[in-house]
């Protein structure tokens, strides 16, 4: 016998500390009962606790949505690099994190599959309890019987004394009388090997476990699908498409949270039963096979001072056959000189051969009652469960909150982001804000005209200018459109609009707009009179300036 003890280890203890609270808000004392309604509720409050912060999550995302979406605010700020490199970090540290969930979802499967395949050799071993009393039964009730009932034929058929028939009968009641006796001794044996049933329990935890284990495995591989495939808008600065994958993130953000509050349910329930696995599979094995305590508990601890609770029923069966060998070769020897010889040797065979094979199929049942082979099964499915199994199911609970934190802050920082973004690569929607708080529309460029070149009367143009990529000839913005000025006469005065802005030419659209130092429009007409745009520039004019149309005359005068 092995006296090996039990060791709680600390992720076990952690989860059974956690506040064991009912719906009504009283608590238990957490010990693991399935059957307690109390406990269950006090279960299904921490599986509701992520689960409402889901919810709230899903409130915060719609109301920030709903922000973001009325704000009229235009963000033109051109600090985008720093917030894209912060997007990729986070990116990288949620793929990170869903790694320790595909580690952890590994480890508890391989736990629970240690448990199970532990749970399957214990019940291999009653299953060959039963089939060794099956045999026995087999060789003592039927096969002994018709030996006997061969020899009562064969001593009827053949003239033997009176005087020697006195003799065996009485021996041949007695060996009928053991076998029953036999059969007394081990029917206690059959029957509690008989109601331990734990065949369908195994099978359900086995079919649960798969499809756990393939269902978080797929949730866990479209996260990383969706972690990944954010660097393509990221760095295409395609807005569209990063808006779409943020959309993707926040139901991810929600499955993540109610994979947590189910992770979380299993995790204490598992820790609240490796806390104490021997007094919950005791009172399990009393309640569900209607065993003795000492029974569960000499199997369950297996101290080398413990007997074994069938060990004297065995011991008086093989003490029992002994004694019917020693009847059934005083029978042989009675009978012997009035039977035919090839007759005698093989009714003489098959009673021995009956006994000894009840015999062996006893010291095999010994040997399997013992508790060392069941209690090495037993350590072996709670090291599966409580070592390997928690610890994976704690990563999965590590991987799916910050999972579910990177993929908030990265939804946030994403719809920052799009402000920065345009639509397309193709189009830009320009606004010009003037001093008084409105703004000037601009419709987007036009295709760039191969044959212009800008007039050097009025435009002139660096040496610099020539070399630069992004002063392309021809790409220009079209006048603007003023809708404010529908109803304005159609001899009001000319409009004058002055515009200053950097000598840089190469700068793109938003350096334009945002470097611009002094912008100031005065309305006098729209219908007829002229429009003069004065430009004071510190270098050359760029094509990318809004205010910049190389079709029409440009004066270059200050304004009065």
């Amino acid at each position: 016998m092995t006296g090996e003890e039990y060791v709680v280890t600390r992720l076990a203890k952690f989860f059974h500390s956690f506040p064991h609270v009912d719906l009504t808000f009283s608590t238990n004392n957490g010990s693991f009962n399935l059957e307690n309604v109390s406990y269950t509720q006090s279960l299904g409050f921490w599986v509701a606790v992520p689960i409402l912060w889901c919810l709230l999550n899903l409130v915060f995302f719609t109301l920030y949505a709903c922000c973001r979406c009325c704000s009229q605010r235009n963000d033109k700020d051109g600090r985008i690099l720093g917030l894209r490199v912060l997007i990729g970090i986070f990116i990288i540290i949620s793929i990170i994190g869903i790694g320790f969930g595909f580690y952890g979802n590994v480890d508890s499967n391989q736990g629970v599959k240690d448990f199970t395949e532990a749970a399957e050799d214990i019940d291999g071993t009653i299953l060959n309890i039963q089939s060794e009393l099956d045999q026995q039964a087999s060789s003592v009730n039927t096969s002994l019987k018709q030996g006997l009932a061969s020899l009562q034929h064969e001593i009827k058929v053949n003239n033997i004394p009176e005087n020697t028939l006195s003799q065996i009968q009485p021996a041949i009641n007695e060996l009928l009388l053991n076998s029953k006796q036999i059969q007394e001794r081990v029917k206690k044996i059959h029957k509690d090997s008989s109601n331990v049933d734990i065949k369908k329990s195994i099978s359900t935890i086995k079919n649960f476990e798969e499809y756990r284990f393939w269902f978080t495995m797929v949730l866990l591989i479209i996260e990383i699908i969706v972690s990944v495939s954010l660097f393509i808008p990221l760095v295409k600065r395609m807005k569209r498409l990063l808006l779409f994958f943020s959309g993707l993130m926040v139901i991810n953000v929600l499955i993540c949270w109610i994979l947590t509050g189910i992770f979380l349910g299993f995790s204490i329930a598992t820790g609240d039963f490796c806390v104490d696995p021997h007094n919950v599979t005791e009172r399990m094995l009393r309640s569900d096979s209607h065993l003795d305590p000492d029974v569960v508990d000499y199997y369950l601890k297996c101290l080398p001072t413990d007997e074994n609770p069938y060990g004297e029923l065995l011991t008086e069966a093989q003490t029992i056959l002994t004694h019917s060998r020693d009847t059934l070769k005083n029978i042989m020897n009675l009978v012997e000189p009035y039977l035919d010889t090839s007759r005698f040797q093989k009714i003489e065979w098959w009673l021995k051969s009956c006994l000894k094979n009840a015999d062996d199929n006893i010291i095999q049942t010994i040997t399997y009652t013992s508790c060392t082979p069941i209690r090495n099964d037993y350590m072996r499915a709670l090291r599966g469960l409580c070592k390997s199994g928690l610890a994976g199911m704690a990563f999965l609970l590590l991987s799916m909150v910050g999972t579910a934190l990177c993929f908030t802050i990265l939804v946030l920082m994403s719809c920052r982001a799009s402000k920065f973004m345009t639509k397309s690569s193709h189009e830009h929607d320009l606004d010009l804000d003037l001093d008084d708080g409105t703004s000037i529309p601009f419709i987007a460029r036009s295709p760039p005209d191969p044959h212009y070149l800008p007039n050097k009367k009025h435009v002139v143009f660096s040496q610099q200018s020539n070399t630069d990529p992004m002063a392309v000839p021809g790409r220009s913005t079209p006048p603007p459109t003023y809708a404010d000025c529908a109803d304005a006469g159609n001899n009001a005065g000319p409009l004058l609009v002055t515009h200053r802005q950097h000598s840089v030419p190469s700068a793109p659209i938003e350096e334009d707009l945002n470097n611009t130092r002094d912008t100031t429009a005065l309305y006098q007409g729209c219908q007829s009179s002229p429009v003069l745009l004065t430009n004071e520039t510190t270098g050359p004019p760029s094509p990318y300036n809004p205010f910049y149309n190389p079709n029409s005359d440009i004066t270059q005068n200050e304004p009065s």
